[in-house]
């Protein structure tokens, strides 16, 4: 999964710079698609095999690790996680609203197809106001480095080695979700652990890292935008248009409230320190990074021992 995620998110980004792709809404969507992928391939799996509730406990245990691993990360190696411009703040606040609303939803103890419709409808409005905004990108993603001055048979076969690893990524990730999601049902059965622990603590884990592989990647690279970008809007995309189709195709009844009381509440820590440290001063700083750090690690000792 790990490989095949960094493969893909390679592979498309290459794409995008050959094929001449400047805007910067552009590749910030496609890279928030590539990289939400695992989440994707995950959900649909264990939506057609009537365990939703495995791909709804991954993105849980997904986004804890986008609010605080991953800006844990992303600090260390920028010496802070900046939040400037005003879309990226205002995608933010999206990006943080979008993580605690699929909880809202699960409240009546279910995720129906209308809610799948829901969060769909948001992720198009999402879309929307990328779309509309995008002058506002465009500038920064033009300061990146971009080098398009190949010829066009340099492209050509570029082009096509990108497209092949992309679509060798995409059947890897095709048979690793199918793994993933069948050991998951033993280990749920053999060790008597609801699928949802295993979908926050350990398949969470493991479909986070392709953003935050690409947003430490951007961090070193100083493309600061897009590191910021590529972990809020691969938020959003995992919280809407995935969560979204997984419950049309197989709707989520009778959760547990328990089984997900620990890590809602630290998601809802996470999200509200999150934007508290933003608005504080559009910085959040390395003491703040590891405060950030402490909760997850908290988090993660407190669902092992209960």
């Amino acid at each position: 999964m790990i490989f095949a995620g960094n493969w893909l998110v390679k592979s498309l980004s290459d794409i995008s710079e050959t094929l001449g792709i400047k805007q910067f809404t552009v590749a910030f969507l496609l890279m928030s698609l590539a990289t939400s992928s695992p989440e994707l391939f995950i959900g649909v799996n264990s939506a057609l095999r009537g365990i939703s509730e495995l791909s709804l406990g991954n993105i849980i245990g997904q986004n804890i690790i986008h609010f605080t691993v991953a800006i844990f990360i992303c600090v260390i190696i920028s010496g802070g996680f900046y939040v400037k411009s005003k879309a990226i703040i205002n995608t933010a606040f999206f990006s943080g609203f979008m993580a605690l609303f699929p909880l809202i939803l699960i409240m009546d103890g279910d995720l129906s197809r209308i809610d799948g419709l829901i969060l769909i409808g948001l992720f198009c409005i999402y879309i929307f106001r990328m779309l509309k905004n995008s002058k506002t990108h465009d500038k920064k993603y033009d300061d990146l480095d971009i080098k398009n001055d190949r010829t066009i048979l340099e492209k050509f076969r570029l082009f096509f080695k990108d497209f092949g690893i992309f679509i060798l990524g995409s059947a890897l990730l095709l048979i690793a979700s199918y793994g993933i999601v069948t050991s998951s049902m033993f280990f749920a059965e053999a060790l008597d652990i609801p699928l949802v622990l295993i979908g926050v603590l350990i398949v969470g884990l493991g479909t986070a890292l392709p953003e935050v592989y690409f947003s430490a990647f951007s961090a070193k690279s100083g493309a600061v935008e897009l590191m910021a970008g590529n972990l809020l809007g691969s938020t959003v995309v995992s919280t809407s248009l995935v969560l979204g189709i997984v419950s049309i195709i197989s709707p989520i009844n009778n959760i547990e409230f328990l089984s997900y009381f620990l890590s809602r509440v630290i998601l809802f820590i996470s999200v509200i320190l999150f934007i508290f440290f933003m608005l504080s001063d559009k910085k959040i700083t390395t003491r703040e990074g590891w405060l950030l750090l402490m909760i997850y690690v908290i988090f993660v000792a407190t669902e092992i021992l209960i």
